[in-house]
């Protein structure tokens, strides 16, 4: 039997401009039997049919906040701050999964982004 292929969304520091990947993420699909992949911020359609094709689910990892405006809100306080690019490549990402009936996993912020992704909302900050 193959091992499956996980696609993993990667982590972002924009003052970094840097994309990474905690361990931990890598090592438990190892552990589980799967071949972790992190996927790069791929923004062609073309490039991301190809990603869809390759793996057979897909992780959504932590990070920063998910943008206001995938939920339909307006940012409330500064606090609040979001990657527009990794929210653009992870909304392809999962219209994809789902037309193609591949699993996916949301950790922390990625769970929070398919809820959003999904049609739910989020609190954008709790002391607020």
């Amino acid at each position: 039997m193959e091992k499956p292929v996980v696609g993993v969304l990667p982590l972002c520091d924009e003052k970094r401009q840097s994309f990474w990947m905690l361990p931990g993420y890598l090592e438990g699909i190892q552990q589980a039997g799967g071949i972790p992949v992190t996927l790069p911020f791929a923004g062609e359609d073309g490039d991301i049919k190809e990603l869809l094709s390759v793996c057979d689910g897909f992780l959504f990892t932590g990070g920063q906040d998910v943008d206001p405006g995938l939920y339909g809100e307006a940012p409330r306080s500064v606090s609040v701050v979001p990657c527009r690019e990794r929210d653009a490549l992870e909304k392809k990402i999962l219209a994809g999964a789902i037309s193609r009936d591949k699993p996916v996993l949301g950790i922390c912020r990625g769970i929070r982004f398919l809820n959003a992704a999904l049609g739910g909302t989020l609190w954008q900050d709790l002391p607020t």
